[in-house]
């Protein structure tokens, strides 16, 4: 698609917003302008949807707090991980380093990604994911400040457990057995360690409530070490299929629903396939894939391990029209404004997931991310899975 009217209109306001908005708010919500902006460009929005997009949210996004102290160097960055209130010193840190390598985005992110004691390629499975969407789309639009931001957003939001669960030892020994994806999350439906972890009810945020699970934990590193990555261009369709189907096949069969963190996950895969393009062949691919394999093992678990339906799916038959022109003729006639599913950051991160995994993968999967798509348009109404009362979330959840 292209991007040459709107991307002086993105740069102007990614500049803006990363100069007078924190990254991460007081309430702990992150905010969102980087990632929709990067959105609707690559869907060729109009000037005045980024625009839009821009004054509608700004307004309820703080700025920056000063840090306590500054960042200097390795050992005072990897002391400081996961410590929210040096998210400036952060910030001034990677931006440093980026005129360091002459604003070479790439070198910046090699630089941090696989080095030190604690790499920060384990900090892009923080927070859903949402660092390897922001090193991702840095790398579609070569931003530096989409990937510094990035590095920024993966030092702070650090989660120790994750890099525990990714660097357990057991993952260099082999394992009894290799598995798909489909295979291995089918396991885990029925995997008793993970009953009642769960006891606040659904949500991501509970994860707290495996990581604090000793055999919970083991579980999953067992899932993590089965996972069968000996030929990466063969998986990445099948976590591509997996996350399609988790987002539009859970649901119960009379009442679709789609529920917020399992979206995540469609975004996650296609992330993982543009950042695969940068990485060398063997350890450090091996490091990306199976760090999001964890997301869709913790998100599947959290979300209380709903049934698996692809005849939710499969069994649509797209009507004349229903192709991806149609989609994107709905998005420019209904805009983001006034309320509008468009206007919705996820919904709209994930119609254009959907396309990018579907030009990539359709041929191979029976045309389901268009048929996901053309779901989502009929019967979104808003996002469940968000906590609360798990009879509630929409979810066909295993009794």
């Amino acid at each position: 698609m292209g991007q040459q009217t709107s991307r002086p209109v993105f740069d102007s306001k990614l500049t803006k917003s990363h100069v007078e908005h924190a990254l991460i708010q007081q309430d702990g919500r992150h905010n969102d302008i980087p990632t929709v902006l990067a959105t609707l460009l690559f869907l060729d929005a109009s000037p005045e949807m980024l625009k839009h997009a821009y004054r509608s949210r700004k307004d309820s996004l703080h700025t920056w707090a000063p840090s306590p102290g500054s960042i200097t160097d390795e050992a005072t960055k990897t002391a400081l991980l996961g410590d929210k209130r040096f998210q400036r010193a952060f910030m001034t840190y990677f931006s440093l380093l980026n005129n360091q390598y002459n604003s070479n985005s790439l070198t910046l992110a090699h630089s941090q990604l696989f080095t030190g004691p604690k790499p920060l390629v384990y900090g892009l499975f923080s927070s859903l994911g949402l660092p390897l969407t922001f090193l991702s789309d840095g790398i579609e639009l070569r931003s530096a400040i989409l990937v510094a931001q990035s590095l920024t957003i993966s030092a702070v939001d650090w989660t120790n457990p994750i890099f525990d669960l990714l660097t357990s030892p057991q993952l260099a020994r082999p394992a009894s057995e290799l598995l798909s994806p489909e295979e291995l999350l089918r396991r885990v439906a029925y995997d008793g360690r993970f009953s009642g972890v769960m006891k606040s009810g659904p949500g991501y945020h509970n994860i707290s409530q495996i990581f604090s699970n000793p055999s919970a934990r083991t579980a999953v590193i067992e899932y993590i070490q089965q996972l069968d990555c000996r030929n990466i261009g063969l998986l990445l369709p099948q976590l591509a299929s997996l996350s399609v189907l988790l987002l539009t096949a859970t649901h119960k069969p009379t009442a679709p629903a789609f529920d917020f963190y399992l979206a995540h996950l469609v975004t996650a895969v296609n992330s993982l396939r543009i950042i695969l393009g940068i990485l060398d062949q063997g350890t450090h691919r091996i490091v990306a894939v199976r760090g999001v394999w964890l997301l869709f093992v913790l998100v599947y678990v959290t979300q209380l391990r709903p049934v698996v339906d692809g005849e939710l799916l499969h069994g649509i038959e797209l009507q004349g029209g229903h192709d991806w022109q149609g989609i994107y003729e709905l998005f420019c006639g209904e805009g983001i404004a006034n309320g509008g599913r468009f206007g919705n950051g996820p919904f709209l991160r994930v119609m254009r997931t959907l396309w990018e995994l579907g030009q990539e993968y359709d041929g191979v999967g029976g045309g389901m991310c268009l048929k996901a798509a053309w779901k989502m348009i009929g019967y979104w109404g808003g996002w469940t899975g968000l906590g609360g009362d798990s009879r509630e979330v929409g979810l066909n959840i295993r009794l």
